[in-house]
């Protein structure tokens, strides 16, 4: 997502619960604290190396940098494979730590090649502030480490839960960035490019704006927020600069729209940069909010359930599978059968429990389970596993009765039955 000077329009709508929205990290938690989610985050990624290089095993550091992601997804998007050493390659970039890692390799225009051409307005060629830079680069990392620091005073809450999505941070030169005050991309996510800064105020408001798109990024790619379907859906056209937007810009401007909001509240006393948004920040969620609202058809269960969340609807919980789903899946599970995993399905198991579950077709196939179907794929694993076998196991691993674990069970079956991902003989 990029950040630019816009002239700001005068939409108001004060009759919104939008504006005084709970606390985001909140209820971000209830869909995945963040450590959950970075994880899930990174069973996705290790499952789409094991897919195109069987047996290669890499650490969280490499998972988490921009440019490995960036390659990985491309290789999931029918664009290439995954070579493991270029990967490794690609990640030997020099950062500085400002309490959060900030790019100072001199090489780094070529090493983020990708993420400056996305983020380049028309006719623009931006260019990261490096070590070779001298005292700019200097100061920039002085104001960066000031930014970082006033963000977590003013709201640890938020920014621990924004900044466990922010794995780098690249300072464009003023004179290159073409207005862009801060940027971020889904197809390099992790990384937030910011213009050169002239004080932390705007570091922090940065961080917020970009680590809220980071964090949608993430719940995107491990949460049900939307699906194939989305790009056919209406665009969403703002008041401010009459933009359109198609239904995942504007879900994901919202929701930094919504973060800036609440950030603002912590901040107000703190002088802010000329084209700080946080002034105008709760009137554009408002809007975005009450439109999203009207269209939530076209989002998927947790996208919806966040929405409502931080408008002040809050439901109970999630919305999951509803009895008749689970007793529709559970009706072609025979008590009498063994189940196991065929060879070209591969998973991996987050620390939540959930799995993320792939097979190589002419795309990869990705799929995520709930802790339930993550368990029992975990047991049909090595060998058949008989019904009365996973039963027995299940009453003891979910403490419930046999009867409440023999409904869990076959739903959790029946689920991976329906797209093949186990197998069942007599």
């Amino acid at each position: 997502m990029v950040k630019r000077r816009l002239h700001a329009a005068g939409y108001v709508n004060t009759g919104s619960s939008m504006l005084s929205s709970p606390s985001a990290p909140a209820l971000h938690a209830r869909l995945a604290p963040a450590d959950v989610l970075v994880d899930e985050r990174r069973a996705l990624y290790r499952l789409a190396v094991e897919l195109f290089a069987p047996g290669t095993e890499m650490s969280d550091n490499l998972l988490d940098h921009p440019i490995v992601r960036y390659e990985i997804g491309r290789a999931l998007a029918g664009h290439g494979g995954v070579d493991p050493e270029a990967l490794r390659e690609l990640a030997a970039m020099g950062v500085r730590d400002a309490g959060i890692a900030v790019v100072s390799d001199p090489a780094a225009a070529e090493q983020l090649e990708a993420p400056l051409r996305i983020i380049a307005p028309p006719g623009q060629a931006p260019q990261p502030l490096t070590e070779a830079d001298g005292e700019r680069f200097e100061t920039a990392i002085r104001i960066v480490a000031e930014g970082v620091d006033l963000f977590r005073r003013l709201a640890p809450a938020l920014a621990g839960d924004l900044l466990a999505h922010v794995s780098m941070l690249a300072v464009l030169k003023a004179e290159t960035s073409g207005g862009v005050v801060s940027a971020s991309s889904r197809y390099v996510p992790g990384i937030v490019l910011i213009d050169e800064p002239v004080g932390p105020m705007e570091v922090a408001e940065a961080l917020v704006h970009e680590g809220a798109h980071e964090k949608f990024f993430d719940l995107a790619i491990t949460r049900e927020f939307l699906d194939a379907h989305a790009e056919d859906a209406e665009y969403f056209e703002n008041s401010w600069s009459h933009a359109r937007w198609p239904l995942e810009q504007t879900f994901a401007a919202w929701h930094a729209y919504t973060c800036l909001g609440q950030f603002f509240l912590s901040s107000e006393s703190e002088q802010l940069g000329p084209h700080s948004l946080l002034p105008k920040a709760r009137e554009r969620a408002a809007e975005i909010g009450d439109w999203l609202l009207a269209h939530e058809h076209d989002l998927l269960p947790d996208a919806r359930w966040l929405l409502r969340a931080l408008a002040g609807q809050v439901a109970d919980a999630v919305e999951g599978v509803s009895t008749v789903e689970a007793s529709l899946l559970a009706a072609g599970i025979r008590e009498d059968g063994n189940f196991r995993v065929p060879p070209d399905v591969t998973y991996r198991l987050a620390k939540s429990g959930r799995a993320v579950v792939g097979r190589m077709e002419e795309r990869p196939e990705i799929f995520w389970l709930d802790s339930d179907a993550g368990w029992v794929l975990s047991e049909c694993r090595r060998a058949p596993a008989p019904f009365g076998l996973l039963l027995g196991n299940a009453t003891e691993q979910w403490r419930v009765d046999r009867p409440e674990a023999r409904r869990r069970l076959a739903a959790a079956l029946g689920s991976l039955h329906v797209f093949s991902i186990i197998e069942a003989s007599e």
